[in-house]
């Protein structure tokens, strides 16, 4: 019996969790906060560098000021929304697979981002773009899965609509 179309993307979630787990925990124990490693450091090109942040707040910082006080909302939140998105991804027909992708990659996101917010009341970021003067918030492996998920969500649905 071939397995349901959900169940292929499962291994995705997975990696995706594995990865950003991975990656926090590495700059964890490599960074020190607000002491960045400079990666890629270019006049012409924007700047990369590893820089360990703590943020209260939800993807790319935002609210990140809003205190502890919404630690547990913000993981009942979660996952609230990776359950919606699991009932989704379940009933995606399998030729759907830019649509099955994207959800995939929200949930790894999500729960990426989740776990840290339930263990330790913050999330783990430690990606930081600019480019002069201009700086980009401090992000992670599970705000990248869930930004390039909503990506192929809203071109899946672009294309089922066409």
């Amino acid at each position: 019996m071939p397995l349901a179309p959900s169940r292929r993307w499962i291994w995705l979630i997975i990696v995706v969790v594995l990865l950003d787990q991975g990656t926090k925990r590495l700059a964890v124990g490599l960074l020190e906060p607000d002491r960045p490693m400079i990666i890629l450091a270019s006049g012409a090109l924007p700047s990369i560098d590893f820089l360990l942040s703590y943020n209260k707040g939800v993807s790319f910082s935002f609210l990140r000021l809003a205190g502890d006080a919404q630690r547990w909302p913000l993981v009942g939140l979660s996952l609230l929304a990776c359950g919606l998105l699991a009932w989704w991804l379940r009933r995606v027909p399998a030729r759907q697979s830019i649509l099955a992708t994207g959800l995939a990659l929200i949930i790894g996101g999500a729960l990426g981002n989740m776990l840290d917010r339930a263990r330790i009341g913050s999330v783990v970021d430690f990606v930081h773009l600019s480019y002069r003067a201009w700086s980009f918030a401090i992000f992670n492996v599970a705000d990248t899965a869930i930004t390039l998920g909503a990506i192929a969500t809203v071109i899946s649905l672009m294309l089922e609509a066409a």
